[in-house]
């Protein structure tokens, strides 16, 4: 046996020393009550044990820091830490893991800038950092010749990263459309012949967890919640595998690109809690897997796309941008123009009908004030004639021949 399975129990203490000793090439003890340190020969290759390959020790409450005891023969493909109390910076040592597939170390107290010099292991698909400490610029190295070519799911989600979007750093997402006809690929790792729950990403909305034998491609970024500016870059157009965009909780400025319905891939869009400006892009109807968008609590204006799966979005999608109007939040965008684009409201129809009401009821009164005014007339000067008139006039409007009226003249005669 090369593999052991203890997740999902209640054990509780620390992690025991003897399990170096052990040749188990793949450790999953997540989902416990594990806590203390990660021993620091645990990856530690040197000690003549079976190189370990898969270690899955999330949803515990283990302290202290990462040990940085990876060595040059490092052969990890996944490592997942997620949900700690890890803290202090990433071990350096980690960049001798040349195959690495899986790094999740989201959910821990790590307080360090972006891990840089991770950028050159060519077999790194998944990055997980979110909900951490992690500060600063995400930049490329000045050295580094490349930067995460194979990264198919990056979050950072939940920082304090600064500066511009760092997009242009993840080229392995830009221009990449090899997926558009295949639904079925997932992640090549160590964990294709087990059964370890080892990802969580949240996608559409909902923090979805995947199974070693169900990582799609995704091809994801989540950068939300943090303190990147500037605006949105129209090449983010560019990145045409993209399935997942997160920019939400920022202080990004400027209009939404027009660029991104180039991304015919993407299923869930969210750019809420910012800055931008500007109308929504009438473009983005044409996305057809689009089945989650986010635009509310920005400063957009003007009318909400219509059609397609613009015409499913819930209200709460544009919510909170004043100068908003559309279908979609029963907002009129002609108010005093008749071609309303929102169906009339309650209120506009019990206002119609008020109004209705209103001229009828004004035609009853005039029509009565008219009578009124003619009896009292009639009476007044007890004349015939004008009694005939008047009853002309009803039968006028009744569409019947109006009764012969002699003249006021002839009467008196």
């Amino acid at each position: 046996m090369d593999s052991i399975s203890l997740s999902k129990n209640k054990f509780t203490g620390a992690i025991p020393l003897t399990i170096c000793n052990s040749n188990w090439s793949r450790i999953d003890l997540s989902h416990n009550q594990i806590s203390g340190e990660i021993p620091s020969c645990l990856f530690n290759n040197t000690m003549g044990r079976h190189p370990i390959s898969v270690v899955d020790l999330s949803k515990n409450k283990l302290q202290g820091k990462i040990p940085d005891t990876f060595g040059s023969e490092c052969l990890l493909e996944g490592l997942n830490l997620n949900g700690n109390q890890l803290e202090g910076q990433l071990p350096r040592s980690l960049a001798n893991c040349i195959y690495l597939t899986v790094l999740d170390l989201g959910n821990n107290q790590i307080d360090d800038i972006f891990p840089f010099w991770l950028e050159h292991l060519e077999s790194l698909q998944v990055l997980m950092l979110q909900s951490n400490k992690f500060h600063g610029h995400v930049r490329r190295h000045h050295i580094a010749n490349s930067s995460f070519e194979s990264l198919h799911i990056i979050s950072l989600s939940a920082n304090n990263f600064t500066g511009h979007l760092p997009l242009e750093y993840f080229p392995s997402l830009y221009l990449k459309g090899m997926y558009e006809n295949d639904d079925h690929q997932t992640l090549h790792s160590a964990l294709s012949d087990v059964t370890y729950t080892f990802l969580m990403f949240p996608n559409k909305g909902q923090a979805l967890e995947y199974s070693s034998v169900q990582i799609p491609v995704l091809n994801a970024i989540d950068l939300s919640r943090n303190l990147f500016d500037g605006e949105i870059p129209t090449s983010i157009g560019d990145y045409k595998s993209l399935m997942s965009l997160n920019l939400s909780h920022n202080s990004l400025v400027g209009k939404i690109p027009s660029s991104l319905a180039n991304l015919r891939q993407l299923e869930s869009l969210d750019l809420s809690n910012n800055d931008l400006v500007g109308e929504i892009p009438s473009e983005l109807t044409s996305l057809t897997f689009l089945s989650v968008l986010n635009v509310s609590r920005n400063h957009l204006i003007g009318m909400i796309p219509s059609g397609r799966q613009f015409d499913t979005f819930p209200s709460s999608s544009f919510e909170r941008n004043s100068k908003l109007c559309g279908i979609q939040l029963q907002i009129d965008c002609n108010p005093n123009k008749s071609g309303n684009v929102a169906p009339p409201s309650d209120h506009a129809n019990q206002s119609n009908g008020a109004n209705f009401d209103w001229i009828f009821a004004v035609a009853g009164y005039g029509s009565g004030l008219v009578v009124g005014v003619v009896i009292e007339h009639f009476i007044l000067w007890r004349n015939r004639y004008y009694l005939e008139k008047f009853m002309n006039t009803i039968r006028f409007f009744q569409g019947k021949r109006p009764l012969r009226v002699r003249s006021l003249r002839s009467r008196r005669n």
